[in-house]
């Protein structure tokens, strides 16, 4: 297994003199020592003190890497133009959908009211049938009234007429007082007058129930064609509506198409930008035996348990093995963006190419490498991280740089107390920041921990190999 200090060229701290046989060197071998020892030194004060060669971002590619890498970039623009054009379909296609569920909104709008107009005129025609009814009923009446009122004329006429028949002699030999006689005359003279003026009150009222009667048909025939084209209007837009729905559904199925096939060209970049992730230097998959090497050297520097550091990348990125496969104007928070495009000017890459972790359902994405560092964090932490490992600037894509990221930020948080309550604090501060102490959360410190444990034993393992 290879060890640190095969990957590395050695340092000062690595020299092979050993201090017990420093004296027996000779002499001519004591000033060959002493220059190497100069140079030595003066190189590592030109590249800042620490125990790992500078790895550089513009390291050269071999010829068939740098045309593979090439090719992968002109694959990854094209797949990035289907991309942009997919994109564009669907914005469109999602205008036309709310264009379209604007009109069914106004069309089922125009439906409600024309179904308030039907019930309206129904209850009008309603109100008329009803007052149709009763006019007819009046109208009957007084007909009626009208027929005995004529009926009771013709009796009095008949008997006035019988009574003017009558000499003087009857009169007086059936009457005991001729005045008598006369005020009869004159009581069945001023019925029938009266009799007479209630015929002529009641035509005069049976011709205006007739004529209210006449206005009410009239409107009820109105109300009644109003009905028939309420209920036409209704049915057309409900055969509107339905065309509509179908429009509706076909930019829908539509949508659902270029969403697919956006998905499946997102999948080709992020496959594209992984690979060229890896012929730019990105940490590749590494065994745990040399991952547990890294862990090591970032032990002696920060304090921060092996195994616990490794539990925490095994979590995130499966100890960079996934690092994300999202593009960063989708999936990270604007205000990280610039600092984002900053970092990897920086590191003479380009920011499209990158891949940074997704979005999740619950925040923002948009962390980067093995160690899952947002932007503004890693750039906290560049110095700190640069003078370590002497790559300036550091790379969150570096496998180096970012053990010792993730070292430094978690001894910052306490891990490197050593105790499992300051592990299982560091863990979720790690994880949620100052939400550390949800308690929805705690799955993330107390599985962190267990993978620790386990990692422990493989540790042990290792070491009894050696």
């Amino acid at each position: 297994m290879k060890k640190i200090e095969d990957i590395k060229p050695k340092s000062i701290d690595f020299f092979p003199i050993k201090k017990k046989n420093f004296l027996k060197v000779s002499f001519s071998n004591f000033w060959r020592y002493f220059l190497v020892l100069i140079f030595l030194l003066a190189l590592n004060f030109a590249s800042a003190p620490n125990s790992f060669t500078q790895v550089t971002n513009t390291k050269k590619l071999p010829p068939e890497l740098e045309a593979k890498k090439q090719s992968l970039e002109a694959q990854l623009q094209e797949v990035l133009k289907e991309i942009e054009k997919y994109k564009a379909e669907i914005n469109k296609i999602r205008s036309q959908k709310r264009s379209i569920q604007q009109e069914i909104n106004l069309v089922n709008s125009q439906i409600k009211k024309t179904e308030l107009e039907i019930k309206a005129i129904n209850i009008q025609i309603e109100n008329l049938n009803r007052k149709i009814a009763q006019t007819k009923k009046s109208i009957t009446l007084t007909e009626e009234k009208i027929q005995k009122s004529k009926e009771y004329l013709v009796v009095l006429i008949r008997f006035y007429y019988q009574l003017r028949q009558r000499n003087v002699i009857e009169v007086f030999l059936a009457e005991a007082k001729l005045s008598d006689y006369f005020s009869r005359f004159y009581y069945l003279a001023k019925v029938q007058e009266n009799i007479s003026n209630e015929i002529d009150n009641l035509k005069e009222l049976n011709e205006t129930l007739n004529k209210q009667k006449s206005k009410l048909e009239e409107e009820l025939k109105v109300q009644n064609n109003l009905l028939t084209l309420a209920k036409i209007k209704y049915q057309e837009l409900q055969e509107l509506k339905a065309e509509k729905n179908q429009l509706l559904a076909q930019a829908q199925k539509l949508e659902r198409e270029y969403n697919k096939k956006l998905q499946e060209s997102e999948r080709t970049a992020a496959q594209i930008r992984q690979e060229i992730y890896k012929l730019a230097g990105g940490a590749g998959p590494i065994t745990f035996g040399e991952a547990y090497e890294y862990a090591k050297l970032v032990e002696k520097y920060t304090g921060v348990r092996p195994a616990f550091l490794l539990a925490i990348l095994h979590y995130e990125t499966k100890i960079g093995q996934n690092v994300g496969t999202c593009h960063y104007k989708d999936a990270m928070k604007p205000s990280e963006r610039p600092i984002f495009e900053q970092l990897v000017s920086e590191l003479g890459l380009d920011p499209n190419k990158m891949p940074v972790s997704c979005k999740p359902w619950y925040g923002w994405g948009g962390a980067m490498g093995p160690a899952q560092f947002m932007p503004s964090t890693w750039l906290k932490y560049k110095e700190r991280i640069a003078k370590i490992t002497g790559n300036n600037p550091p790379s969150p894509w570096n496998i180096l740089d970012s053990f010792i990221a993730a070292g430094l930020y978690l001894k910052d948080l306490g891990a490197d107390i050593g105790t499992y309550q300051a592990e299982w604090k560091a863990a979720m501060m790690y994880f949620a920041g100052s939400n550390w102490d949800n308690p929805s959360l705690r799955f993330y410190g107390d599985d962190v921990m267990s993978i620790a444990q386990r990692f422990e034993e493989d540790i042990r393992i290792l070491e009894r190999g050696k």
